[in-house]
């Protein structure tokens, strides 16, 4: 675990719960539950910063909120079976955060969580239900995130967030604290946003703050679209 100032410094990305919950598009109560649990339950999965006066959560944290989200949402994985698989990664394989290595990519077969392990690319080894430990050879793998880049140890490092036109809204922990950024602009996605309803005009705006008019608009749509509907 690291400080909140560790995580600022280090390139880590540093959310609040509230941050983090807007960004991923989910209720902010689910999230702070996954991560710092309730008084009648443990989280999923514990937070890597420590901090005492403010619950915050890393990029790591960020992108696992991400596909334990796409588990539920999109393949229907009960939260029991992924808070399994998360203890069974650690316990037996001595992986952290599993949902956001690459090399460690995890998959669903059927409603059970499975991992491709280094040593074997090929063949995924059950964390959940009766393949627990078991080495599956069944067709239907399923991956579940989408839009991550690796850095050189296969670590998750960049997510991207929204697209419209040849620009994008990405997520990079060594780039403001990971809030979302109009790719090649310098700008927060947020900021450019702001400056688009202040001016009452994207054209206006672009011309102010010198980026294309794509980089607006693409800042724009993301607020309203994305941010908007998850407020």
């Amino acid at each position: 675990m690291v400080s909140t100032f560790q995580a600022a410094t280090q390139g880590l990305g540093v959310y609040s719960v509230a941050e983090a919950a807007r960004y991923a598009r989910m209720p902010v109560g689910t999230l702070n539950r996954w991560f710092f649990g309730t008084n009648l339950a443990e989280p999923m999965s514990r937070s890597e910063i420590m901090d005492d006066i403010c619950k915050r959560i890393s990029f790591t944290d960020f992108v696992e909120a991400l596909a334990i989200r796409s588990l539920r949402a999109d393949c229907g994985v009960p939260l029991h079976k992924i808070k399994e698989a998360i203890r069974n990664a650690r316990e037996h394989y001595e992986i952290e955060h599993p949902f956001a290595r690459k090399d460690h990519r995890t998959v669903i077969i059927g409603k059970d969580l499975h991992i491709f392990l280094k040593e074997d690319g090929e063949n995924p080894v059950g964390l959940t239900g009766k393949d627990l430990g078991q080495k599956s050879m069944k067709p239907c793998i399923e991956a579940y995130m989408r839009d991550l880049d690796y850095d050189a140890d296969g670590m998750a490092m960049l997510y991207r967030a929204f697209a419209f036109g040849d620009q994008e809204i990405v997520m990079n922990p060594k780039v403001r604290f990971g809030a979302p950024v109009v790719e090649g602009s310098g700008y927060t996605a947020e900021t450019l946003w702001r400056a688009a309803v202040a001016e009452g005009s994207i054209e206006k705006a672009a011309e102010l703050y010198e980026v294309p008019v794509v980089a607006v608009e693409a800042a724009y749509r993301y607020w309203n679209q994305e941010i908007g509907n998850a407020a």
